[in-house]
C-alpha cells in the first residue's frame, strides 16, 4: 500500500493547477508553499507566511484553496494569524469555508474540545499542562478556573473524577458558547457552574470556598490574585498561577509572584510547591505555571 505523503501530494496538486492555468510544467514553486501546517477535524490551518506572494495572483483563488484542501484531505482551509485583545481573539483568515463555518472539534487525551476557530484561541503547546490538571485534581475537590476559555483546564479537572466540581469564569461570549457545548459533549455539565462576565466581579460576588484555583491568563494573571485568595477555603489549598518568565530567571519571577500572593493572603502561609515550564512563548521568554500552597496560620500554632 502506498503511504500518503501530504507534502508530495500538495506539490503535485499545485503543479497540476499551475499547468491548468497556463504555466510550464517545469516552473519552480514559490518558497511560500508551506512545509508544515496543522490539521484536525476537516480543517487545515496554514502558517501566516503561506501563499502570500504575488505569484499566486495568476491563479484563480477559489481553485488554489480547493487544490490545497483536496491535496491535504480536508474540507476547509484557514490561514493563521496572531491572538489579540483581552478576550484572546485569534486572527485567522478563512480561505475555504463550508456549512460548519469556523466550528471545529479537537480530540486530546480522550476529551473533545469544540470551538469556533475564528473567534476562540487554542494553544497546542499547553497539552502537558492540560494533562497535568487531570492528573492532580483530587476526589471531591472544589476548583475555581478564573480564565476558563473553552474549558482548557476545566474539562481535564472535571474528568479526573465525577466528584470534582468546578466554577468556570469566562467573559468572551464565543468561548462561553463553546465551554457549555464542551461540558455537554463530555458529559460533565452537572459538575460545573459557568460564571459569565468579569471574573473579578463574579467571584467576589459569591461566597465560594474552593480547594484549588487556576489562574490561566497570559501574559499576567496577578490582577486576579486578591479575588482568588478570597475564594479559597479556610482550610487552604493550591493556586496555579500562569505567567511569563525570562528563560533562566524563574526564581526572580517566582519570588515576585509569591510576594504578591502573600500580600493578599493574611490568613495563610504561602509556600512555593513548584514552577513548571509549559512552553516557549517568545525568544528568551517562557510560559510557566507557579504552584503555590496556601496553608492556614493555625496549622503552625
Amino acid at each position: 500500500m502506498t503511504r500518503f505523503d501530504p507534502h508530495s501530494n500538495l506539490e503535485e496538486g499545485l503543479r497540476n493547477l499551475l499547468i491548468e492555468s497556463g504555466f510550464s510544467k517545469d516552473i519552480p514553486l514559490p518558497s511560500d508553499v508551506p512545509k508544515k501546517w496543522e490539521i484536525f477535524d476537516d480543517v487545515v490551518i496554514l502558517p501566516s507566511s503561506a501563499f502570500v506572494s504575488k505569484f499566486w495572483d495568476s491563479v484563480s483563488e477559489p481553485s488554489l484553496w480547493i487544490c490545497v484542501a483536496k491535496s491535504l484531505g480536508v474540507e476547509r482551509v484557514f490561514r493563521k494569524g496572531e491572538v489579540e485583545g483581552p478576550t484572546r481573539n485569534p486572527l485567522i483568515e478563512p480561505l475555504l469555508m463550508g456549512p460548519r463555518g469556523g466550528w471545529a472539534v479537537r480530540k486530546e487525551n480522550g476529551i473533545r474540545y469544540g470551538y469556533d476557530i475564528l473567534r476562540c484561541m487554542w494553544s497546542a503547546g499547553n497539552v502537558n499542562e492540560r494533562r497535568r490538571m487531570r492528573e492532580i485534581a483530587k476526589k471531591g475537590e472544589r476548583i475555581l478556573d478564573m480564565f476558563a476559555g473553552i474549558g482548557y483546564y476545566t474539562l481535564p479537572s472535571l474528568l479526573a473524577d465525577p466528584s470534582v466540581t468546578v466554577w468556570s469564569c469566562e467573559w468572551n461570549y464565543a468561548a462561553i458558547e463553546a465551554l457549555k457545548w464542551n461540558l455537554d459533549e463530555n458529559n460533565v455539565q452537572s459538575q460545573c457552574t459557568v460564571l459569565e462576565g468579569d471574573c473579578m466581579e463574579t467571584v467576589t460576588s459569591l461566597n465560594l470556598k474552593v480547594d484549588r484555583i487556576i489562574l490561566g491568563l497570559l501574559p499576567d494573571a496577578t490582577s486576579a490574585i486578591y479575588a482568588a485568595v478570597g475564594a479559597m477555603s479556610e482550610k487552604g489549598g493550591m493556586i496555579h498561577l500562569h505567567g511569563l518568565a525570562a528563560s533562566g530567571e524563574y526564581e526572580h519571577y517566582s519570588n515576585n509572584w509569591i510576594s504578591e500572593i502573600q500580600a493578599a493572603s493574611n490568613g495563610f502561609e504561602v509556600h512555593r510547591a513548584a514552577m513548571h515550564r509549559v512552553k516557549s512563548y517568545a525568544p528568551r521568554w517562557d510560559h510557566v505555571v507557579l504552584d503555590v500552597n496556601l496553608i492556614p496560620h493555625y496549622d503552625y500554632e
